[in-house]
């Protein structure tokens, strides 16, 4: 992309100078300079408002052309007469350790770089130190485009090219290259805009002389530095390799002892399991065995409370019927006694006890219902008898009844 061009540069008598180079009065046409490029008359603008420049006094040709061909021109014309500094040439490669790819011609500029590239961790080698050179020879080199592409410098038959990268009011996206399989040197004037715009000839040398200003796109120098930068990556490769197996055998190592541990852990619960189970069980039992002693505490605090009042059935939450011994006072389930009515009964130890008793009575009753007119008495107590009305129809009953059970038809 190109700007509004102010071309400082011109050519008078066959030798490039800059519009700063001229005196007040050398105004317009009276500069006596042409364009470098299509050799047309240039009128010298040294207004007070804008810059100074040359411009075309007639139709003229490409403008961005005729400065760069006054750049380029300038520059031949410095290398051609002057001692020149070329930079040391350094390269920058990274390690890649997990890698053991080689640095090959074919590959190299993808991964080799002439300067340092910010925020990476680089390695350098140097391939030649600075050094002074006075050229035999220099020629600029027109393209396609019929703009300069390059000035190629000859000393002692090695070529070196030289590609200027213009000011941004120039070329505001210009991307230097290497000139074709020549060594190639980058002259950075892209951030020196007003500088150029008002160096003379005198500055402009002195831009040209600062070797900072100048970095390596290209070098046939560089296949040298191959077999050590694969040399280092191969090192480093294996020193990675090295270190990873050792990762691994200490990862092997950790992962074989928690197995093992692991397996320890396993067996040690496999033979405590039969234990746990049995505590479990027990546990299990003694938690039943609370909860049942606990709901019998219930029940039997809710019998006791209900047992009391006279004239009702006493069932708990079992469906168990619970009767109290009129006799002893023992309060139980219904299968322990033998008699009862409603909650009151005699149980069978009671009743058990008096079993002699009631044989003797018995005995004694038959003796007496021998001797004895009066039917009226019981034979067993000597008691009244009373009648009574049962299920097979009116009968006789002692009337201490249940403490007596005698009964006799009438």
């Amino acid at each position: 992309m190109y700007g509004e061009v102010k071309n400082p540069f011109g050519l008078r008598n066959g030798k490039h100078i800059t519009v700063n180079d001229l005196r007040e009065d050398e105004r317009g046409l009276a500069c006596n300079c042409v364009c470098p490029l299509c050799k047309d008359p240039f009128e010298a603008r040294l207004g007070t408002v804008r810059i100074h420049h040359f411009a075309h006094s007639g139709e003229g040709c490409d403008e961005v052309a005729s400065y760069l061909m006054g750049l380029y021109g300038f520059f031949r014309d410095y290398a051609a007469s002057t001692i020149c500094r070329i930079p040391e040439l350094c390269v920058y490669y990274q390690i890649d350790k997990s890698s053991d790819a080689t640095v090959t011609p074919f590959n190299y500029t993808e991964q080799i770089t002439y300067y340092p590239s910010s925020g990476l961790s680089q390695r350098k080698i140097l391939l030649s130190k600075e050094v002074k050179l006075l050229f035999d020879s220099a020629e600029i080199m027109i393209g396609k485009a019929k703009r300069p592409e390059a000035v190629i410098a000859t000393y002692h038959g090695r070529r070196i090219a030289f590609v200027i990268s213009p000011s941004d009011t120039v070329c505001k996206d210009f991307a230097a290259k290497p000139y074709k399989d020549i060594a190639t040197l980058e002259i950075m004037l892209s951030k020196k805009t007003d500088l150029i715009s008002r160096a003379n000839t005198e500055m402009m040398n002195a831009i040209f002389s600062d070797v900072n200003n100048y970095r390596w796109l290209n070098s046939p120098l560089v296949f040298s530095a191959f077999e050590r930068i694969n040399s280092e990556r191969k090192e480093a490769y294996q020193a990675y390799q090295k270190e990873q197996e050792q990762i691994r055998i200490r990862q092997e190592e950790v992962r074989r002892r928690q197995e093992e541990l692991h397996r320890r852990e396993q067996e040690l619960r496999r033979r405590q399991l039969p234990e746990r189970q049995k505590a479990a069980e027990e546990e299990q039992q003694d938690k039943r065995r609370l909860e049942k002693a606990q709901r019998e505490a219930d029940d039997r605090a809710l019998v006791e409370a209900q047992i009391k009042i006279p004239g009702q059935r006493v069932i708990d939450s079992h469906k168990r019927r619970w009767i109290q011994c009129e006799t002893c006072g023992k309060i139980a389930t219904e299968g322990e006694f033998w008699t009862y009515q409603w909650n009151r009964g005699q149980c069978k130890e009671c009743g058990s006890k008096r079993i002699p008793l009631v044989k003797e009575q018995l005995s004694q009753s038959r003796q007496v219902e021998k001797t004895l007119v009066d039917t009226n008495i019981c034979p067993w107590c000597g008691c009244k008898l009373i009648k009574r009305n049962g299920r097979n129809g009116e009968f006789l009953g002692c009337s201490s009844y249940p403490k007596c059970r005698y009964s006799r038809s009438i």
